[in-house]
């Protein structure tokens, strides 16, 4: 257990030393989780390195004898800020500073006594051991509909990142983010953001916040109803795709009551296909040299199998969790067909909003059958084009050619 190392002369802490505002005393209000230690330093300059303990932290002179006040670090940037308070005394001097605190439950249902001020920005959660209590002191604003703006797009520095992304790059893009594996606090009551990595690949796994049980509510208000979906394991989850930003969110039950909403970017079916009954508006190769393909597609471009096709990685569309692979079937040196998958198992209702969707594009299909298999010929002319249903795997199979 933490002893609280001070000089027997120091006073004891009183409610004068807390005072009448709800935030961290010795100037640590200054800084934030998230921080480098170089800036928090040199908002507090006061802040030293400790070692004494298991966790990486520094340590602040408190004044009093019975507070130990410490900034802990994870991986170089501010993970949390803490008051140690000796004793058993905490509660009671903070309810004579501050008033009686609220009363509430975690996510795992465990009682949870806190203090929050909105004027300050700070809540107080307070968590007495056999020893000492222990004051994590968290930026606080009052989470609402308003939060999650009128668009799907991740909050602060997440929107600069994209799963897949390369960690050197993302940690240009968002320092501090992607190394703290227990997530940061937003400063939003009950938000934590996390990035989950791929140590193998050494790529960003998945963007995502962990909020608390009413948030669900609240991203409704924000977005509207969210669509259903299943996911590989059975469970059902909501889904909030946003054409307009090309980011999708994915709305999952988390560790207890908690909610996790995870974001990645998408490329929307309507935008794939597009209008144009002769072209894939996304991928307008039919009749490119392969050397024009890598020019417009630098990054997404496999190897040629031993047939000479080569495999173009894209986005998914809204309607799958994983990428649109399409293959290019080329022939003297040229693109000369397409073939792909668009699967609707996770959205059931997807299989007629994308029949309609080929219908806008190309017309109304001739039925034939080959093989006993039923094939919708959209077009016989230049490029043709063939969609067939796989039901065994809940997708539509299309064939351009050219």
């Amino acid at each position: 257990m933490l002893a609280i190392a001070a000089c027997n002369s120091a006073p004891a802490a009183t409610t004068e030393y807390f005072g009448p505002r709800i935030e961290p005393p010795g100037g640590l209000a200054k800084i934030r989780p998230g921080m480098t230690v170089a800036q928090a330093r040199s908002l507090v300059p006061g802040l030293r390195e400790d070692h004494r303990g298991v966790r990486e932290h520094l340590v602040l002179d408190s004044g009093v004898g019975d507070v130990k006040l410490e900034v802990r670090v994870d991986t170089g940037t501010v993970a949390s800020i803490l008051a140690v308070v000796q004793g058993q005394t905490a509660r009671d001097l903070l309810t004579r500073a501050w008033g009686e605190p609220q009363i509430s439950k975690d996510a795992l249902g465990q009682p949870e006594i806190s203090w929050a001020s909105e004027s300050t920005g700070w809540k107080v959660k307070l968590d007495c051991l056999e020893r000492n209590c222990f004051l994590d002191y968290v930026p606080y604003h009052v989470l609402n509909a308003e939060y999650f703006g009128a668009h799907v797009v991740p909050p602060g520095l997440l929107a600069n990142l994209r799963v897949g992304m390369k960690l050197a790059d993302a940690r240009k893009q968002a320092p501090g983010l992607v190394d703290v594996r227990a997530g940061i606090a937003t400063g939003v009551d009950g938000v934590r953001q996390y990035v989950a990595t791929d140590d193998k690949l050494g790529t960003v796994r998945a963007i995502y916040l962990n909020l608390p049980a009413h948030a669900e509510n609240l991203i409704a208000e924000a977005w509207g109803p969210g669509l259903t979906a299943i996911e590989p394991v059975g469970k059902t989850v909501s889904v909030w795709p946003d054409p307009t930003t090309g980011w999708r969110a994915t709305l999952r039950d988390a560790l207890g009551s908690s909610h996790d909403l995870a974001f990645d970017n998408y490329l929307p079916a309507a935008a794939l296909f597009g209008d144009q009954p002769d072209v894939l508006e996304a991928v307008p190769v039919l009749g490119s040299t392969i050397d024009e393909v890598k020019q417009m597609f630098p990054t997404e471009l496999g190897v040629p199998n031993k047939e000479r096709d080569i495999l173009l990685t894209l986005l998914p569309t809204e309607w799958e969790r994983t990428s649109t692979k399409i293959m290019l079937g080329t022939a003297g040196a040229r693109v000369r067909e397409l073939r792909f998958a668009i699967p609707y198992k996770a959205h059931p209702d997807a299989q007629n909003t994308l029949l309609q969707l080929f219908i806008h594009k190309w017309g109304q299909p001739r039925p034939s059958d080959v093989d006993g298999k039923r094939i919708l010929i959209f077009r016989d002319g230049d490029p043709r084009v063939e969609v067939r249903e796989d039901t065994e795997h809940d997708a539509w199979l299309i064939e351009i050619q050219r």
